[in-house]
């Protein structure tokens, strides 16, 4: 499997545990400090413990994923855009958002930078 490949298969890989609502499948794609700014411009997780805290607080929503388009791979960057559906109460709610993901050497996600278009988000 090339490099690229690679990088697309970790980053689909990390959807795939977040639609399956997998903390730990989640928390094993992150390398051993990771960053995590979601949304873009609020003040950063930063380190495993605030990191699985985060997506503690995003898996009771029910997350599905859905890619867009095709994984870009640039270096150890891979960025997609993509349909995050979760239930807020008794709705379910779609919200679209491009992230860009960065890789050590292991292929563990070091630093992941979400920008999610809450103006394009719809009631299902």
């Amino acid at each position: 499997m090339s490099d690229r490949a690679k990088k697309v298969a970790a980053a689909e890989n990390l959807l795939a545990q977040l639609s399956g609502g997998d903390l730990d499948g989640i928390m094993a794609a992150y390398a051993a400090e990771p960053t995590v700014h979601d949304p873009v411009g609020t003040e950063p997780k930063v380190g495993r413990d605030a990191v699985r805290a985060f997506y503690a607080s995003v898996v009771p929503l029910k997350p599905t994923c859905t890619l867009l388009g095709p994984v870009t791979v640039s270096g150890d960057h891979a960025a997609f855009q993509f349909k995050l559906e979760l239930t807020i109460g008794d709705n379910r709610v779609a919200v679209y958002a491009t992230e860009m993901l960065r890789f050590d050497e292991d292929l563990l996600v070091t630093e992941m930078i979400a920008v999610p278009d809450l103006e394009a988000a719809a009631e299902l």
